[in-house]
């Protein structure tokens, strides 16, 4: 199995390491290790000396414009996403559609928001989501027993969006499709992500097609099972709109 880490600092040696020390203990079998750093020389490549970790030295918007390109719904390589920018696939999916059809895609802010525990939406439109009110550890693996309540899990954000998606046609934004990434935890502390699942994304918002001056959404988020970045899409023919995303 393959893993691409995005980011080759504190977190990015953290999760190779942690890989690593996952395939020693017999939890996965032959990684392949993949990390990304815009960096020349990022903490990371202290690790490199191990031939199961290749450190490739790009800007993760170029990388992922050639990555993908070679990439199918069936793909089995892992997505490893910081957890200050876990939305990286989105920009990918900004650059990548306008450039396979007449569609103009950009984002914009959700006109109502879901009622969880923590909710915050930028200017821009990123919506931050949690189902916790407390400060969680970064590296939590989000165990059926929450470590903070003591009690069961019973909260999972993906069903949260696909529930609310469903709420915005009252708000005058109907959504089309809903495209969730689910960075579970997989090893040792490791989140991840299937690759197929941004291309099936892909390949499925490219079916969208609006009426003449008309507009469709989608929704598109990367969540765990307790905190989630959504966004919505709105997808318009034959316009000048300007794509945006939060770096």
């Amino acid at each position: 199995m393959r893993f691409v880490i995005i980011g080759g600092g504190c977190y990015g040696t953290f999760y190779t390491r942690q890989l690593l020390r996952a395939a020693d203990e017999g939890a996965i079998e032959k990684p392949e290790i993949l990390v990304v750093d815009h960096g020349s020389q990022p903490e990371v490549v202290g690790l490199a000396r191990d031939e199961r970790v290749q450190v490739v030295s790009a800007d993760w918007d170029d990388f992922f414009d050639h990555y993908f390109a070679a990439r199918a719904g069936s793909d089995d390589d892992q997505i490893v996403p910081p957890p200050f920018t876990p939305h990286v696939a989105l920009r990918w999916l900004l650059r990548a559609l306008p450039k396979a059809g007449a569609m103009k895609w950009s984002i914009e802010p959700f006109r109502s928001l879901p009622q969880t525990p923590f909710v915050q939406q930028s200017d821009n439109g990123t919506l931050n989501a949690s189902h916790a009110d407390w400060l969680c550890p970064v590296h939590c693996i989000e165990p059926d027993t929450c470590p903070h309540t003591r009690g069961p899990r019973d909260w999972d954000m993906a069903e949260t969006a696909r529930t609310f998606a469903r709420t915005l046609a009252a708000a005058g934004q109907p959504v089309s499709q809903v495209h969730v990434f689910r960075c579970l935890h997989l090893t040792h502390g490791v989140g991840c992500y299937p690759a197929g699942d941004l291309v099936r994304a892909f390949t499925e918002m490219r079916t969208l097609f609006p009426p003449a001056g008309e507009a469709v959404y989608a929704l598109v988020a990367t969540v765990s099972h307790c905190h989630g970045t959504l966004h919505l899409l709105k997808g318009e023919a034959g316009t000048d709109t300007v794509s945006r995303a939060e770096h």
